[in-house]
């Protein structure tokens, strides 16, 4: 039966600080994947019940708090809550899987099969997206870029295919944006200079005893390098200009990735057998390697001496090993669904939330460089010296503009005033007409007095005439 994964409540946003760096080891025979701090040495964590398959471990996406491994006998993957020794999640698959990788955001999972096949899920319904005969021979490893731009599978064909992501979700049978073909055995390892879109360079590793190069702009090869024995993995440092291999003789070369030749290269010495893995830190101060015969081993970059050995009195076989961050607030996740078996159309896939920050945090971003009071007064110093005479002059304009409103405005008062005064006086208020007080006869113009004095006198003359006719 297959039981959900718990997925802890998405948040808002979340501070993804790293808390320690992590060596994780995988052994063979179910004996389980140890984790040991990098500094200290010291064992933090053992996950239990994983036989894992070297290629098909690690953290479930960039930042969260599961680990993941595919079985190395069996059609089965696992999952694990960090500090939990007992998987949360196990799931069965179509087939024996040689390789596992996720998406940055954990939304997707790819696996490629021991027949050559590559497998894509999306991680919230479980639905089957893609299923395509990539190679004619199991894939040895798969790589997510960390913008999310291409799929890189390398494979036992000795071939390393370079796919389009949002390719594969659109052609029914995807086909390989680059397809490398210069190794002459089995490919055993990928690894990605740093780098985005189509300016990132892989480094790809072989028993046929060669490193090489490909860019993939352009798909054309930029360096070959040839060493002394077969290469198990490889691992690229931070500034991309260091490959660290581990080779089958027991040696563990450094090797220049802007030289054709071995003058910049340096050797660890300190395994007694066969390098099966290596791994370099965040910062490439240092390193971490595994062999059958002496387990663990740290090493310091600087000096290029082994500073720890860990696991040496286990009886485990260690396969490989990998170096992780520990976050602080690890990014959620969405809840897992078991993987299908029948293709779904990528159409027909309903939408799911993911564990993004979100707008609140991207606004967050957006507004932190100018949230200092460095920035405002730089900002401030700007404006006084590039725009203050404009902006003087934009502000004495608004001061006319407002002076001439407030002045329209008080006549608009006042004529209201004057035609309100008038209705009143008509008597077509008739609350306001009784209101107010009765208005006082008003005296009459001397002028009018004057005339109707000269009228009364000149009616009385008129009268007098008449009498005396009579």
């Amino acid at each position: 039966p297959v039981s959900p994964l718990p997925s802890p409540p998405f948040a808002a946003c979340w501070r993804r600080r790293a808390m320690g760096e992590i060596v994780l080891a995988a052994c063979a025979e179910g004996q389980g994947i140890l984790a040991t701090d990098l500094r200290s040495g010291a064992l933090v964590a053992s996950f239990e019940e994983a036989g894992a398959q070297p290629a098909a471990f690690g953290l479930i996406g960039a930042s969260s708090g599961y680990l993941f491994a595919a079985q190395s006998k069996k059609a089965l993957w696992q999952a694990w809550a960090w500090g939990d020794k007992k998987p949360c999640y196990r799931a069965s698959l179509p087939e024996r899987m040689t390789a596992m990788a996720f998406s940055a955001d954990a939304s997707l999972c790819f696996g490629g099969a021991a027949s050559g096949s590559i497998y894509a899920w999306q991680m919230g319904t479980g639905c089957l997206l893609r299923c395509w005969p990539a190679h004619f021979r199991e894939v040895t490893q798969l790589l997510v870029s960390p913008d999310g731009s291409f799929l890189i599978s390398a494979s036992a064909d000795a071939n390393v295919h370079v796919y389009n992501l949002a390719d594969i979700f659109i052609d029914h049978t995807p086909k390989p944006f680059h397809s490398w073909s210069g190794h002459s055995l089995s490919v055993t390892s990928l690894a990605l200079l740093p780098g985005n879109g189509l300016q990132q360079v892989v480094a790809s590793a072989s028993l046929d005893r060669s490193v090489r190069l490909w860019d993939i702009g352009t798909g054309q090869p930029i360096l070959s390098r040839s060493l002394s024995a077969p290469v198990n993995s490889i691992s690229v440092g931070p500034t991309g200009s260091e490959i660290l291999c581990a080779c089958k003789n027991g040696e563990l070369r450094l090797v220049s990735a802007n030289n054709r030749e071995s003058e910049g290269d340096g050797l660890l010495i300190g395994h007694t057998g066969s390098v099966s893995s290596c791994a370099l830190n965040v910062d490439g101060s240092q390193a971490a390697s595994c062999s059958e015969a002496d387990r663990v081993r740290i090493w310091d970059m600087r000096t290029r001496q082994c500073i720890a050995q860990a696991h040496t009195s286990r009886n485990v076989q260690v396969n490989s090993v990998q170096i992780v961050q520990r976050w602080v607030e690890p990014q959620p996740l969405p809840a897992f669904q078991p993987f299908q078996r029948l293709l779904t159309k990528p159409e027909e896939v309903r939408p799911i939330p993911l564990g993004v920050s979100g707008r609140l945090e991207s606004l967050k971003q957006a507004l932190e460089p100018r949230a200092s009071s460095q920035a405002f007064l730089d900002r401030m110093v700007w404006a006084q010296v590039s725009g203050a005479g404009a902006l003087e002059g934009a502000s004495q304009e608004l001061e006319l503009r407002r002076a001439a409103a407030e002045a329209g405005q008080a006549r608009w008062a006042a004529t209201a005033a004057e035609l309100y005064g008038a209705l009143v006086e008509a008597g077509l208020d008739e609350q306001a007409s009784a209101a107010m007080p009765a208005p006082k006869p008003r005296a009459p113009e001397p002028a009018a007095a004057a005339a109707a004095a000269a009228a009364a006198a000149a009616a009385a003359d008129a009268a007098a005439s008449d009498a005396a006719a009579q």
